[in-house]
């Protein structure tokens, strides 16, 4: 497993996938442009889930309270204390992963079942919410409005279009490099053991705490830092989209019709789901009210219908068999030739 991470990183379409995405900017026209940044926003948060959701099993319902405060508490440093917002990415970075390690130690203090421990983190995304919506200083209701992106980069600026775009590339390929990461290291392992069954992975060892707890805190540092570059993005920190559960159910959703627990599953489901959304919004949004949630989740269903695991699994499955039977193909041509051959 562990050369799988190496190879992909020295594998020249790995690479040559990233520069083409890179060009992307300059062929793509302003409107379409923003689908695809913001289809690499949920490429990014769906795979920081995943180290949690997919890899280590528990379905934490939180994100939306990291992803808020990475959004809500640095937007607030900035226009309420001066606070550079590359240094208030790290401090709400930092007061995630503390959130994150809560959690973790709560789920472990009290043995929370699948369940329980998904309701548990519900709760906490609840009470998030609505501790931004009624603390001023984090912007309460009205939410926070950022000063208007020059490109400035020691301002956390990178230019409303390109540069944006450019900054979740980068921030989706470290998250889908860090499942990869994660998937080939120990703590990989010891998280399947630990999805798979619990009591037998203490029984063998390990450390449940801890790996839940290294897992969790990742997951949500990460998702901190995207909803930090979300926000400036937006130019808007609105509390009712950044510090929302529906923004986990989202990311959720993405992730399960990807595929859970594997490094590009959580990536397909966004390539497929956001752009669809986008388009359908746009196209059948005024044709009749509620349309393009009809059709949007007509196709949701159809694809877990189709492949319950993810359409990653669905996808792998049409290569393997495509291979096989260009194998099997390979000898009669093989043998064909070399009768032209014999023959000439």
């Amino acid at each position: 497993m562990k050369s799988d991470f190496y190879d992909i990183l020295r594998s020249p379409f790995w690479w040559g996938a990233l520069l083409v995405l890179a060009a992307a900017p300059f062929l793509l026209p302003s409107y379409y442009l923003h689908i695809a940044t913001l289809t690499l926003v949920y490429v990014a948060l769906a795979s920081a889930w995943n180290i949690v959701g997919g890899i280590g099993g528990q379905i934490s319902l939180a994100h939306s309270l990291f992803v808020g405060t990475g959004a809500m508490l640095a937007s607030a440093l900035l226009l309420k204390l001066g606070i550079n917002m590359w240094l208030g990415m790290i401090i709400a970075a930092m007061a995630s992963g503390l959130m994150g390690a809560l959690i973790s130690f709560i789920d472990h203090r009290f043995r929370l079942g699948h369940l329980s421990f998904a309701l548990i983190t519900l709760a906490f995304a609840e009470m998030g919410e609505i501790i931004v919506i009624g603390w001023e200083f984090l912007g309460g209701a009205s939410g926070l409005l950022l000063p208007r992106d020059t490109g400035n980069i020691a301002a956390f600026q990178f230019g409303p279009g390109r540069g944006m775009f450019w900054v979740m590339l980068t921030l989706a390929a470290v998250s889908i490099l860090a499942n990869l990461a994660i998937l080939n290291l120990p703590l990989g392992y010891r998280l399947r053991t630990i999805r798979d069954n619990e009591n037998a992975a203490e029984a063998i060892g390990v450390n449940l705490l801890r790996n839940k707890t290294i897992a969790m805190v990742v997951s949500a540092m990460l998702a901190s830092i995207i909803g930090t570059a979300y926000a400036r993005y937006l130019t808007f920190a609105d509390p009712y989209q950044l510090a929302s559960p529906l923004l986990t159910v989202e990311i959720v959703l993405v992730a399960t019709v990807g595929g859970l627990g594997r490094a590009f599953g959580p990536a397909v489901g966004a390539l497929l789901l956001i752009p669809l959304g986008e388009v359908l919004r746009g196209k059948l949004g005024g044709v009749l009210p509620g349309l393009h949630y009809f059709v949007y989740g007509a196709v949701v269903i159809g694809v877990i219908l189709a492949s319950p695991r993810g359409l990653l699994p669905l996808i792998q499955s049409w290569f393997r068999t495509a291979a096989t039977t260009k194998q099997n193909r390979t000898p009669v041509s093989v043998s064909a030739a070399r009768s032209r051959r014999f023959l000439r």
